[in-house]
């Protein structure tokens, strides 16, 4: 396989891309996200290749389309550890399959026919319509017929490979009108593998950067919000106070203090923020030792006591010791990682036997009036993906959702609360949550005024002894 840097400025994240067949860097060189380098590899004529500059890199973001999602799942192995999440677009990890990837004679017909003609009309066919063709092909690929026909014909029959394919994929991405891996196929191949599948009125090719935009946290910018509205933060976030006491609340209701107040435990806050959830974990913690992690560059004020180290969580968790923890409890914070999927897991591995976790997060349909007039979300699971989620060794012993409301006068207000307490909940630019578009699709309720919801779910989870 070839790889090449198309977006480098020595940044701590990679953002890697599998490009599909007859691909090279070319298409893909718009494609970034703001903290990450990009990094584009394709040619799966042969499935060697060197990850030593990838593998320098603290956090790692797939996007694979097509070919390259198989591509992917057969030769990231050495570099799993440092990947937070894994999208898959377009593409199955069995290429060739008439029930899981493109079908058996439509693949042979495109590798005995294959000359620079039909190379254009299958470009056609990826693409979907004539302005969207003319403008990948501005930007297209440069290689040989010939070389594509190897290509194919290295891709099947699979060749055999030491590796077996890797199978935990965070998302995959289907396009309702592919005329190249049908979307029935894909949502069957994906659906078997129990990957959360999103839906999308897009052809074969899918501009990556729309993935990129849409499925990849913004966490540099994520921190800058936060930190900004520090101050103001505990007058103008009563939500985030009510999902803490509803927390607290099934602690006790389920007699977990004790276990938590046990002496010498270790008990780590993810996300402490200001110290809403802070506040209650260091009186049942005082007896053993609290460790707080934030991207903030200090901790809540009045706890200085406690532990704490500036860092992003979703990183540092994979560099922690396996069996370290007695307790881990973030809320209102999970929404903003990669793969919430891959923290539960290192949870998991992180926690002593008997071990809990509390967590409070935001799901699907959260701020869904915000969303609404700006036309973007965040990625967000819903209850049930949120209980596929959790790895099998834990024992639920408390899973609860409920909405929050907030009222205000006028879209301005709302745009005034989101600045005060530092996060618009979209993971993207301010921009798309202003201007007088954004205050004429606000929606209104019959009371006048304009309503934020806050979608949520609590869980508390026991590691099997």
């Amino acid at each position: 396989m070839k790889q090449l840097f198309v977006k480098r400025s020595h940044s701590d994240r990679l953002l890697l891309i599998f490009a599909g067949w007859a691909m090279d860097a070319n298409p893909f060189r718009h494609v970034s996200r703001p903290g990450y380098d990009t990094l584009v590899v394709w040619d799966y004529r042969d499935l060697s290749i060197d990850w030593s500059e990838a593998a320098a890199y603290d956090e790692i973001v797939l996007i694979a389309w097509s070919m390259g999602v198989y591509a992917a799942s057969m030769t990231i192995h050495s570099i799993d550890h440092l990947i937070t999440s894994k999208i898959a677009v377009n593409g199955t990890l069995s290429p060739v399959d008439n029930l899981h990837g493109i079908p058996e004679a439509i693949f042979e017909g495109t590798a005995t026919s294959l000359d620079e003609r039909n190379l254009r009309k299958f470009f056609r066919r990826m693409c979907g319509d004539r302005p969207t063709t003319e403008r990948f092909m501005a930007t297209g690929p440069q290689r040989p017929v010939g070389e594509l026909v190897d290509e194919l014909r290295a891709i099947y029959p699979e060749p055999w490979f030491a590796n077996p394919k890797v199978t935990r994929w965070d998302r995959a991405v289907i396009g309702r009108d592919d005329a190249i891996f049908p979307a029935c196929n894909q949502q069957r191949s994906w659906q078997e593998l129990s990957v959360p599948v999103n839906v999308v009125d897009r052809p074969h090719y899918i501009d990556l950067q729309e993935i990129a935009d849409a499925y990849i946290i913004d966490k540099q910018r994520a921190a800058e919000r936060f930190n900004a509205g520090r101050e103001t933060y505990d007058d103008n976030s009563p939500v985030q106070f009510e999902i803490v006491d509803d927390l607290m609340s099934d602690v006790f209701r389920l007699r977990l203090q004790n276990r938590i107040s046990t002496p010498g435990a270790a008990s780590l806050e993810i996300g402490c923020g200001t110290g809403a959830l802070t506040r209650h974990l260091s009186m049942l913690t005082r007896h053993g030792f609290l460790y707080l992690w934030d991207t903030n560059s200090l901790p809540p004020e009045g706890y200085a006591d406690a532990r704490f180290l500036s860092c992003d969580a979703e990183l540092q968790i994979c560099r922690t010791p396996s069996d370290r923890f007695d307790l881990i409890a973030t809320a209102s914070t999970v929404q903003w990682f990669n793969s919430p999927a891959r923290f539960l897991n290192e949870c998991y591995r992180v926690l002593r036997p008997g071990g809990l976790v509390l967590l409070t997060s935001f799901i699907r349909g959260n701020m869904n009036e915000l969303s609404t007039a700006a036309d973007v979300a965040l990625p967000l699971p819903d209850e049930n993906g949120w209980m596929t989620m959790i790895p099998h060794g834990f024992e639920i012993l408390s899973s609860k959702t409920r909405d929050y409301d907030m009222a205000f006068d006028s879209p301005l207000d709302v745009l005034r609360h989101l600045k005060l307490s530092g996060v618009n909940g979209l993971g993207r630019s301010s921009s798309a949550i202003s201007g007088p578009a954004f205050v004429r699709r606000y929606p209104r309720m019959l009371d006048g005024r304009c309503h934020l919801t806050f979608r949520t779910i609590r869980l508390i989870l026991s590691k099997n002894v």
